[in-house]
């Protein structure tokens, strides 16, 4: 398998940038994925943790205006 994919890359110019499209773009998708996947998990360690909303934000996440924001 990768002999074959080898052979391809190596066989002219436009194959080796073809090939290097895709297997820059299958590592961005695949290294993305894990990133997301370590966020999402660390920040439900954070809300499991301190609870939701904090204290800034209103229940759906939107931020609370300050009190003093409504001085006329």
């Amino acid at each position: 398998m990768i002999n074959k994919i080898l052979e391809i890359a190596f066989s002219g110019f436009w194959p080796f940038v073809g090939m290097m499209i895709l297997l820059n773009g299958a590592a961005y998708f695949i290294l993305n994925g894990i990133v997301k996947m370590w966020s999402r998990f660390l920040r439900m360690l954070m809300v499991r943790k301190h609870g939701w909303p904090p204290d800034h934000l209103d229940a759906d996440g939107d931020w609370k205006p300050k009190d003093n924001d409504n001085v006329s």
